[in-house]
């Protein structure tokens, strides 16, 4: 179900993304990642919410042992970072730029915590 909410949501950014919404694109984007690290973090009983206790605990789970790369942590950090200024400044604060790296970085996110999901459900 999460993977699932993932994946719409990916569709959903890339869709906000081609429309010229960068700000919506960006926070679709962000929360595909968080719903692909919940799916992941469910299948071992870590029913964290979408916060920092959440991102703390899928790098220190995840990332520093090694099972997934570097890139994958900072691209939740980074992700967190960019969909604050999204969700939250008071005017159009994204560039189309930060919003397509934000897409690829969510999109190679997905893909690399999916499959992990997927076979320890």
């Amino acid at each position: 179900m999460l993977l699932r909410k993932a994946q719409k949501y990916l569709r959903s950014s890339a869709v906000l993304y081609e429309l010229g919404d960068y700000d919506s694109s960006v926070s679709r984007a962000y929360f595909a990642m968080i719903y692909a690290a919940q799916a992941l973090m469910k299948r071992h009983s870590l029913g964290l919410t979408a916060g920092q206790g959440l991102r703390a605990a899928f790098i220190e789970q995840y990332v520093r042992t090694g099972t997934l790369p570097e890139r994958a942590g900072t691209a939740l950090e980074d992700g967190y970072k960019l969909m604050e200024i999204a969700d939250f400044a008071h005017a159009l604060a994204v560039e189309a730029g930060h919003a397509e790296h934000m897409l690829a970085e969510a999109e190679a996110f997905v893909n690399s915590v999916s499959p992990l999901a997927e076979r320890e459900a």
